[in-house]
């Protein structure tokens, strides 16, 4: 039995794309105009060849163990992504009485089977009910179509809703088209690598987005079957669920799933372990939104990407990340500082919020367990120069 409440949300414009591998994507041609050409002459043999392909990796994928699943109180686990040439999410799996409530569904629908097969060997045999898009991102709701296969019923806000109408075909054709350059920078690597280690490392990622692109070529995005504005309660005897839109952050309509008799929190990328992609936010009420959960009875954080956060110290961090250097992108651009000017000046050094309790050691050390990164310096400068360039962007987005 659900119920929900309605409150209105404005839209929600991106401005970039998340990166992969550290070599960033840019927005190019529709996506559905490029599939209706490389489509249009194609057989019904060669169709039946592109979904038996695809069938084939998402098999291939139930069988992979993609994920880390830790216990975090009675009735949720969280299953932490494996680094991977394009980024999964984590998932967070609430068990009922008689079904599991999972949310977020990663980057490929062969992910998610993946995973599905995990929880039933790892968590549980009881059959997925629901699935929770907190928002709209790729990594987060590609890989919908494995549960909706099972029958599952996806939720998400109406603006999750709205957003991968609008968004979903044109990111994923971004995502295919950037899988050329990251192949070009990896067999450059392989032509260098003298150790079987490294040799074999290059190997595995070309091969992850040579299957990628394989397998999302005859992709189509699922929509949501249930959709709320403000608020929705899954009630159940083991537990009540609240999805709750909280305020906008990362994206227009990040929404968490809070369970107060567990007290724990799945936050989506509204909070994580690393420093946050930002080029959808909403950097001046993206701290307040923190604050809220914050105000939860909670104790556990399920975070979007990085590990399980078991108090809420890293939250305040990057909170206090996050307000920090929009205040010190806003005073530059009215200083008239270009981005390029305060991507320049504005360094891990130089960031107080970074340098209290071993922040940026944390998220450093998160990201090189967690991701993988092709770039030329770290991958926490590179997510800094990212940061500043969005906030530069987003500072005054309605």
């Amino acid at each position: 039995m659900c119920s929900h409440t309605h409150t209105h949300h404005r839209s929600n414009d991106d401005h970039s794309y998340p990166e992969q591998l550290g070599v960033p994507h840019s927005h190019r041609r529709d996506f559905l105009q490029l599939l209706g050409r490389s489509l249009a002459g194609a057989s019904l043999l060669e169709a039946g060849f592109f979904r038996a392909t695809v069938a084939r990796a998402q098999s291939q994928g139930a069988t992979e163990r993609m994920f880390d699943i830790e216990k975090v109180a009675d009735g949720v686990f969280a299953a932490l992504a494996h680094p991977a040439a394009i980024t999964n999410c984590n998932a967070a799996i609430f068990v009922n009485s008689d079904h599991l409530v999972v949310v977020d569904a990663h980057s490929k629908p062969s992910a998610a089977a993946a995973l599905i097969a995990q929880i039933k060997r790892d968590v549980s045999t009881l059959p997925v009910r629901y699935l929770v898009n907190t928002h709209f991102h790729y990594d987060h709701t590609q890989g919908d179509p494995a549960y909706k296969k099972q029958g599952v019923k996806i939720i998400a806000s109406e603006m999750t809703k709205r957003l991968i109408q609008e968004h979903s075909r044109n990111r994923l054709k971004d995502s295919l088209d950037g899988v050329a350059p990251m192949l070009d920078v990896l067999r450059k690597r392989l032509a260098k690598a003298t150790a079987a280690a490294d040799r074999n490392w290059c190997n595995d990622q070309i091969r992850q987005l040579q299957s990628y692109v394989t397998e999302m070529k005859a992709y189509a995005p699922e929509l949501p079957d249930i959709t709320f504005e403000k608020t929705y309660v899954l009630r159940d005897r083991a537990q009540e669920l609240h999805l709750e839109f909280r305020g906008r952050a990362h994206t227009g309509s990040d929404v968490v799933v809070y369970s107060p008799q567990r007290r724990a929190v799945a936050t989506g990328d509204m909070i994580s372990g690393f420093l946050p992609a930002m080029g959808d936010g909403y950097p001046r009420e993206w701290p307040a939104s923190i604050d809220s959960v914050g105000q939860m009875e909670s104790q556990f954080l399920l975070t979007g990407h990085g590990p399980v956060h078991r108090n809420h110290d890293r939250r305040i961090q990057l909170r206090n990340y996050i307000a920090e250097l929009t205040g010190m992108v806003d005073a530059g651009k009215r200083a008239g500082k270009t981005s390029v000017d305060l991507q320049k000046t504005i360094t891990v050094a130089s960031l107080k919020s970074m340098q209290a309790n071993g922040y940026a050691k944390y998220v450093s050390d998160n990201l090189n367990k967690f991701t993988v990164y092709l770039g030329n310096k770290t991958p926490l400068e590179d997510r800094l120069v990212g940061n500043v360039d969005a906030i530069y962007k987003n500072l005054d987005r309605a």
